[in-house]
C-alpha cells in the first residue's frame, strides 16, 4: 500500500511542476500577470529632435500599449493608448518644446495587465 501512495503523491508532485512551471509568468508571478516592458533607451534628457524607443516585454503572446500624452495606456481591444506589435516594439517620436512622457503597458488575454513603464524624453536646445 505504501508505495501505490507514494507513486501517487510522486505522480501528484510532478503533475503541480509542470503546471507552475507552464503558468510561470517573467515578473515572478504565478503566470497572472504581463511581464512590466522595458524601454529602451529608459529616458533622454539631451534627445535631438526626435527619439526612437525600443518597447519589449517578456509575456511571449503579449501586446503593447503606449501612449505620449500622460495619460495611463489600458490593454484589451478597446484600450486607451496605441496598440504595437510586441515583435517590432518600436516608437519614433518629436520631443520637444516640451518634454514628452512615453508610459507603456503590456496585456494579454488572460493575464493582468502589466505594471506600467514610463520614460521622460526632454528636447534640450544646442542654443
Amino acid at each position: 500500500m505504501e508505495k501505490i501512495t507514494l507513486s501517487f503523491a510522486a505522480l501528484a508532485a510532478i503533475i503541480v511542476i509542470t503546471i507552475l512551471q507552464a503558468c510561470v509568468g517573467t515578473a515572478g508571478t504565478a503566470g497572472t500577470q504581463c511581464a512590466t516592458p522595458t524601454l529602451t533607451p529608459s529616458d533622454a534628457t539631451h534627445a535631438t529632435t526626435s527619439v526612437t524607443v525600443r518597447i519589449a516585454t517578456k509575456t511571449a503572446g503579449a501586446y503593447l500599449r503606449y501612449t505620449l500624452d500622460g495619460s495611463t495606456p489600458t490593454g484589451g481591444s478597446s484600450g486607451n493608448g496605441t496598440q504595437i506589435a510586441a515583435a517590432s516594439g518600436k516608437v519614433s517620436f518629436t520631443v520637444g518644446p516640451r518634454e514628452k512622457t512615453l508610459k507603456a503597458i503590456a496585456y494579454k488575454p488572460g493575464l493582468a495587465d502589466s505594471s506600467i513603464a514610463e520614460g521622460t524624453y526632454v528636447y534640450e536646445s544646442p542654443y
